[in-house]
């Protein structure tokens, strides 16, 4: 079977190149299934929202240059994920998502290994956050509702406790990507 770089992978996709979306289809739809699947989904679902991926991507790398800073498959799986939610959410489906160490370790130990070395040096800028910011994003991350946030935070309010969320995640994201490390990694 023929491999295709994430460069080939893109202009195969502005070009609709019926080898290259079935190669798509055939290295990234078994992952996608699964992850489908073990966050509430069906075989079925998972067919539809991995054709609905295929499609916006296709459409984004036809609309603009997409110049990618992570692997495709990363890029890939946001999109499915953020499709999904976008899905569950729409059937007021509760959700709580597998955690993605689990979709990358399926394939590509390369790319898993540096998804691992990117995770250790986030939760290492995490730690870097101020105490406050760390309780905010981590009551974000368990779900939390914003009105909960601003009245344990002692916050003038939920607007305000968005701002905070924001705020935090601007920092911690800056953070990590001037660590010295991640550059490296991302280069």
């Amino acid at each position: 079977m023929v491999h295709y770089t994430q460069y080939g992978i893109i202009e195969g996709m502005r070009r609709n190149d019926k080898d290259v979306l079935k190669y798509v289809y055939k290295q990234y739809f078994p992952m996608v299934r699964y992850f489908i699947i073990r966050n509430q989904g069906s075989e079925e679902d998972a067919e539809d929202i991995f054709q609905e991926a295929i499609v916006a991507v296709c459409q984004r790398v036809k609309k603009r240059n997409l110049a990618l800073d992570c692997a495709f498959k990363t890029y890939f799986y946001s999109v499915i994920r953020h499709m999904w939610l976008q899905y569950l959410e729409r059937n007021k489906i509760h959700y709580e998502f597998s955690d993605m160490d689990e979709f990358l370790m399926l394939e590509d130990h390369e790319l898993y290994d540096d998804f691992q070395t990117k995770k250790a040096i986030f939760q290492r800028r995490f730690l870097d956050l101020t105490e406050l910011c760390q309780k905010v994003l981590l009551m974000v991350v368990e779900g939390t509702s914003y009105e909960e946030i601003a009245l344990t935070l002692g916050y003038k309010g939920k607007q305000y406790a968005i701002k905070r969320k924001y705020e935090c995640m601007k920092s911690l994201i800056n953070r990590v990507i001037h660590d010295p490390e991640y550059k490296r990694l991302s280069k």
